[in-house]
């Protein structure tokens, strides 16, 4: 029976030819959209979560709402960071600057990001954070007042050329001799940054030296995240003089800030599977018109078929399981085109900004995608399907 329904839904789609693979294309599309988006946000779902792993949950991240933008009188201060020390729960904790400005390599000039860090014991905690780790040369030193570290992209393809250990890069007006070479981070705020000291980068972009954009904090042993969280914001608005609800500075753990960004990823997913729906629902309705097509044209054909005792269920079978499997090739077509385009996209992240996503392919998503698309076909062909099984057959037989 299977193997009968299976030949004449081919038969019947190979004849009509063009008019079936157009209906397939909103399907198609809608499944190819699916399949990539899912895949690539999975993947870099997955990516983001390792790399806040190997930073580890037992740091705390501070900053002024609105840091990128912010006033000196809203930056977090000396005052601040000696409020976060002094909490229970806190071991250690120090401040950097993280600035965007200008900066010139030859004849190129492009936007970096300045990163002032403390060269002290506190260096390893703001590298272990910031997955900061040496690929060549030296880590910047406290002496180092002219001297710069550079990440991957400042070194491999920001300027349109590589820069080398003892080239000098002029930054915000100043020139600096590049020292050493972080490896990439995949975060691209970090891979285009230049660092350097603390109060180097306080003289480079006009600040007292006494401000913060960015505190990070490790907690100490014995104390869980949240706990430490909620500790070091009571302090800061007792110190700051603010109620709860009205601070300008926020405490995050690594949990808020991968919670924070799956948000973000769940939002475009929604809007773009939302878009996605409206091509399956025109292939959808493209299915339907079709298989109504179908039906008038066949009318003779389901004629003969009743006079030769075709029951109603075998007609409405054979008509949904068409339209069925016109649903199942979109989606075939869509899963195959999907997983491509997600491979490719992901090879071009790599490569335009260094972050290695993954693109989830598993068979549950494969499978998945070809079964519901094959759903589609089945309730699109609900309604033809019953107009040809209902058709009385004398006057099916009567229809040239």
């Amino acid at each position: 029976m299977i193997r009968d329904l299976f030949y004449i839904a081919y038969r019947n789609i190979r004849h009509r030819g063009r008019r079936s693979w157009l209906t397939v294309i909103g399907v198609f599309i809608g499944i190819a959209a699916v399949v990539s988006l899912v895949s690539l946000g999975q993947g870099l779902q997955t990516s983001v979560e390792q790399e806040f792993e190997q930073i580890g949950s037992d740091k705390l991240f501070i900053n002024s709402a609105g840091s990128a933008t912010s006033t000196s009188a809203e930056r977090l201060d000396n005052d601040d960071l000696r409020t976060v020390r002094r909490s229970q729960s806190v071991g250690t904790a120090d401040g950097v600057i993280f600035a965007t400005t200008t900066s010139k390599y030859n004849d190129r000039q492009e936007f970096v990001t300045v990163l002032g860090t403390p060269t002290g014991e506190s260096q390893d905690l703001i590298k272990e954070s910031w997955a900061l780790e040496i690929e060549e040369g030296r880590e910047i030193q406290s002496t180092d007042t002219s001297s710069i570290v550079i990440g991957s992209q400042v070194a491999e393809r920001l300027f349109g050329e590589e820069i080398s250990l003892r080239n000098s890069l002029t930054v915000n007006g100043k020139k600096f001799r590049v020292v050493g070479i972080y490896k990439s981070t995949g975060d691209p705020s970090i891979d285009q940054a230049v660092v350097m000291p603390y109060q180097t980068s306080a003289d480079l972009v006009d600040r007292d030296g006494e401000t913060y954009d960015w505190v990070f904090a490790q907690i100490q042993e014995g104390f869980e995240s949240d706990e430490a969280k909620k500790e070091v914001e009571k302090n800061l608005r007792n110190e700051r003089g603010v109620d709860e609800g009205e601070e300008s500075f926020s405490v995050s753990t690594q949990e808020d800030l991968v919670s924070s960004f799956n948000s973000i990823l769940s939002i475009v997913r929604g809007v773009v599977i939302g878009i996605a729906s409206i091509s399956l629902l025109v292939g959808a309705v493209n299915i339907m018109n079709t298989m109504y097509t179908s039906v008038t044209q066949r009318t003779s054909e389901i004629g003969v078929m009743k006079a030769i005792g075709a029951t109603r269920k075998q007609i409405m079978t054979l008509f949904i399981f068409e339209a069925g499997i016109i649903g199942m090739i979109g989606g075939i077509l869509g899963v195959t085109v999907g997983a491509t385009l997600s491979t490719i996209a992901s090879y071009a992240a790599t490569q335009a900004i260094e972050i290695q996503i993954n693109p989830y392919l598993g068979p549950e998503l494969l499978i998945g995608a070809t079964a519901f698309s094959f759903i589609v076909g089945i309730l699109s062909g609900v309604l033809p399907a019953r107009r040809a099984a209902k058709m009385p057959p004398a006057e099916a037989l009567r229809y040239e």
